[in-house]
């Protein structure tokens, strides 16, 4: 684990240049005691490991941040960061603040998209080493003149007059991830209290949460999926609350909102088109919704699968062009995909409880072609849907 100590010495030139060593070496984990060893030929052990691990944790934060090659990271501030994507979506709706606050800023990452809307940012987080590299990673980005740093307590550290303030609190406590707000550190009650009932706040909590543990809490429910995976949910406080529900899709941004989810319409039969909703839809409760504006139906009660006989591109759900639907029985769709030539298959569960793992073992394909295989609920009876994505 890298220490302050460690870190401020990375940032002197003979740091840099232990960097650069590091970098030189392709570090991968598995090669990280055998580039070490050589690394620390070269310069002090203490150093040799710091400059290794940011060149390590550099590479695996690509997937996250555009300038990953000039930023610093510790392992865990990586893994809880938000992809820059979603952070630069979140700030949009700040844009029309002047001066916000950054609460729990981790190392910067929140901070960085709020300043570059054009934002004065005060960026606080209790851990020293965090708010360093935080400043660091802004002087590498030219935004350090707009971010002014804190260390200390996000509910009582000293902060000028503030215009709005985002919050994403530890949910990861003890090695315990928590989903209830209440549980994280610090908690949304005593963030909430630190600001007046109709201040612009936005907090960025768990996208698991529980629907009870939101009970009473008058804020809007944004959950953003980002290539059609759930990244978070955030709440809205004040006059950020734009509506009840929303589900966020990114890249495209389209979004689809509401103060309630629609009524349920009838349940049909599977039909040409299974759309398998974005899971940001799912999580806001906004089947329904999709339903009506899509002209479709669900295919069960409880299952989140609806269809139609034509196809309506989305950005909420992705299509299947639907070949088979029948009850589950495994030796029939062996056959069917043989038939055709089937070797590889992806499967999705949505309300199954099959093992995918020993049904692929029975199956026994073979063949160049490939299908998606929907094991799933119709009208509360097990089936199975053999289809082919249609691009969008």
């Amino acid at each position: 684990m890298m220490t302050l100590e460690a870190f401020r010495a990375l940032l002197t030139s003979a740091g840099q240049i232990a960097l650069l060593d590091a970098v030189a070496l392709g570090p991968t984990e598995s090669a990280f005691l055998a580039c070490f060893e050589t690394l620390r030929k070269r310069h002090p052990p203490e150093l040799a490991k710091a400059a290794l691990e940011t060149a390590l944790l550099r590479i695996k934060a690509r997937e996250k941040f555009a300038a990953a090659e000039r930023m610093y990271f510790t392992r865990e501030s990586l893994e809880v960061s938000t992809n820059e994507i979603v952070a630069r979506h979140r700030a949009r709706r700040f844009a029309e603040f002047e001066q916000v606050a950054d609460l729990c800023c981790g190392i910067g990452g929140d901070a960085l998209a709020l300043a570059a809307v054009g934002l004065i940012v005060e960026a606080v987080d209790c851990d020293p080493l965090r708010v360093a590299m935080a400043e660091a990673n802004a002087s590498a980005i030219d935004l350090k003149e707009q971010i002014h740093f804190h260390t200390g307590d996000a509910l009582s550290v000293p902060l000028p007059e503030l215009h709005g303030a985002f919050a994403d609190p530890a949910r990861r406590v003890g090695g315990r991830r928590h989903l209830d707000p209440e549980d994280y550190t610090p908690p949304l009650s005593a963030i909430r209290a630190r600001f007046p009932l109709d201040f612009p706040l936005g907090v960025k909590i768990a996208p698991g949460v529980a629907w009870r543990d939101l009970f009473g809490i008058q804020a809007e429910r944004e959950f953003v999926s980002l290539c059609g995976e759930l990244k978070e949910c955030v709440l809205w406080f004040g006059p950020l609350r734009t509506t009840a529900r929303r589900a966020t899709v990114l890249p495209e941004g389209e979004t689809l909102f509401a103060e309630e989810p629609a009524s349920l319409r009838p349940i049909s039969s599977i039909r040409e088109v299974l759309y398998d909703p974005d899971p940001a839809v799912t999580r806001a409760g906004l089947i329904p919704n999709l339903a009506e504006r899509l002209d479709t139906q669900p295919i069960d009660a409880e299952v989140q699968l609806l269809t139609s006989a034509h196809c309506i591109p989305t950005p909420f759900a992705t299509a299947f062009a639907v070949e088979l639907s029948a009850p589950f029985h495994a030796r029939r769709l062996r056959d069917y995909l043989r038939e055709r030539s089937v070797g590889r298959i992806t499967p999705i569960k949505r309300g199954s409880s099959l093992d995918t793992n020993e049904l692929m073992k029975k199956l026994k394909l073979d063949g160049p072609n490939h299908r998606t295989v929907f094991l799933t609920r119709a009208a509360g009876e097990s089936v199975m849907v053999v289809c082919e994505r249609v691009e969008k």
